[in-house]
């Protein structure tokens, strides 16, 4: 595996806190902790990322099928005063 030195800078609290971890033996050097902390956020991230692509796979399909239904062919105005008719239906079935 290659390796590359990295300088980075810190707040004193955080340096000293990685420091404690490093003492206590949770990791073997400070090279250690940057290694592995960094590991698991790429890990977190690449999961986020393939949730997002997920996610915007579910909306194009919801967006096509949309597009076959009778709503896209409704102006906004007459979603609207539909979107009335049915809210007042739902309340009158509930309250009514």
């Amino acid at each position: 595996m290659e390796f590359r030195k990295v300088n980075i800078t810190l707040p004193v609290q955080l340096f000293e806190k990685s420091k404690q971890l490093v003492e206590k033996g949770f990791y073997s050097n400070f090279s250690d902790l940057v290694r592995s902390t960094l590991r698991k956020e790429l890990k977190g991230e690449q999961q986020l990322a393939s949730k997002e692509d997920e996610w915007q796979r579910l909306v194009k399909e919801i967006r096509a099928d949309l597009q076959n239904t009778e709503l896209a062919k409704m102006s906004k105005e007459q979603i609207i005063k539909r979107l009335r008719k049915t809210r007042e239906k739902v309340y009158d079935e509930e309250y009514g």
